[in-house]
């Protein structure tokens, strides 16, 4: 993890905010919408050690939120404008600049009531409820964070806060009526090109055919693929993704009937203060709703797609393997492909769409294969893939978990391919 997390008890003036998310970012069940982990072997106990770590370390991210969020774009801001002069901050708080960051302020500590039920939701368990007894929780949450200081760990990193604000903006994406035109774009082609791959087959005989959709993120493409007959996994490696998937899938009992409000932290390009205010109520689909559950199955699993997908176990399973912007999170592109070739049957089909926004590319102490779009469908070619030319797409043009009323946007010339693995 990268960049300890001070308490910024002394909120300064400046450039304290998250570096603004410029790209996507995959950092990386129903009937019981259970969660999987797929284990092959006995991991060793530093493995162990370094497993229970990386979930703390996302735990304490979401409990975190509410001091981290509070400092960096609330005090620190307020600070700023307690040191003007006292002609400039009577200006400022005639434009209604204060009650706005005030408001802010209040929309912090809803989207923190959040937080608290998404980590309580997978814990097990082990932590109190926080709608319960606040002396409980105050106390659980007090001895959390001296343990992990105890034992030397960060507060929460700079790197895991920007990958839980990024969380809230894929809750939009996904399980929202505001995502749904991004979701139309993105996941339209995919699922259009799965129908068509399997046209003669009616929805509710589908549940013979297993896809899976490594990358899933928060489940919403798996899902809508699932409500169209056919059996699908969705694979996951971050526990950001994980954590909020299965509070989504598992803890929705009404449409809409959570809120959050995942641009109250922005402040540049930003046209009105209810633009940033808004709120946004998920999930915009009851996950347990799903037309075909007496025949396709639903599922997600965790764990790192190449040691599951490329297990023996998992040799030749699938029927088809649809990514969606998942391909540029490989370090090597290569083990992704034998990963894909591995799990489908002959005959199956993959189909792919995202750009090439490879996330190890000039990051330190991290290897990395950057290859152009030409070189990677070179690549799947030597390594037995056959492309479908009539589907390739080229300059498709996506956005990524964009905020449609932002003043700045930031598109995607993506490209599309299915290739089928030859009998």
């Amino acid at each position: 993890m990268s960049g300890d997390l001070n308490s910024h008890s002394d909120a300064q003036c400046g450039s304290g905010d998250l570096p603004q998310e410029h790209g996507h970012s995959h950092s990386h069940d129903h009937g019981g919408h259970g969660h999987c982990n797929h284990n092959h072997g006995q991991p060793s106990s530093s493995e162990h050690d370094a497993e229970v770590e990386a979930v703390s370390s996302v735990v304490a991210s979401f409990l975190y939120y509410k001091t981290y969020a509070l400092d960096n774009a609330i005090y620190r801001r307020l600070k700023c404008i307690d040191e003007l002069s006292e002609p400039h901050r009577q200006i400022v708080a005639s434009l209604g600049t204060i009650d706005k960051i005030k408001r802010a302020e209040a929309l912090i500590r809803e989207n923190y009531k959040l937080m608290l039920d998404i980590v309580h939701s997978s814990s097990a368990g082990s932590m109190p409820d926080p709608a319960g007894d606040a002396g409980v929780f105050k106390e659980w949450l007090k001895q959390f964070f001296e343990n992990r200081q105890g034992a030397g760990k960060h507060v929460a990193s700079e790197s895991h806060m920007s990958k839980l604000y990024g969380t809230m903006k894929l809750f939009v994406r996904d399980w929202s009526s505001e995502g749904a035109e991004e979701r139309r774009l993105t996941y339209g082609p995919l699922i259009e090109a799965l129908e068509d791959e399997f046209s003669g087959i009616a929805p509710e005989s589908r549940g013979e055919i297993h896809v899976l959709v490594p990358g899933a993120g928060l489940g919403r493409l798996a899902y809508d693929i699932c409500c169209r007959g056919f059996s699908t996994q969705g694979n996951e490696f971050s526990y950001f993704m994980l954590f909020a998937s299965n509070y989504i899938l598992n803890s929705s009992l009404e449409e809409n009937e959570h809120v959050v409000y995942p641009y109250i932290h922005q402040f540049s390009h930003v046209a009105s203060s209810e633009d940033q205010m808004r709120a946004v109520y998920i999930p915009d689909a009851l996950p347990s709703n799903m037309p075909y559950s007496a025949t396709a199955e639903f599922s997600m699993t965790a764990g790192d797609f190449i040691e599951v997908y490329g297990a023996e176990d998992e040799k030749e399973k699938w029927n088809a393997i649809v990514t969606c912007f998942f391909m540029d999170t490989a370090r090597n592109v290569l083990a992704y492909l034998e990963t894909i070739w591995n799990a489908l049957k002959p005959g199956g089909v993959w189909i792919n769409l995202g750009p090439l926004l490879w996330h190890f590319d000039n990051v330190a102490g991290e290897s990395s294969i950057e290859l152009t779009r030409d070189e990677f469908l070179k690549l799947a070619v030597k390594m037995g893939f056959a492309f479908d030319e009539k589907k390739h797409k080229d300059d498709v043009v996506l956005t990524y978990t964009a905020d449609s009323k932002s003043m700045l946007q930031y598109t995607y010339h993506a490209f599309m391919c299915v290739a089928r693995k030859p009998e």
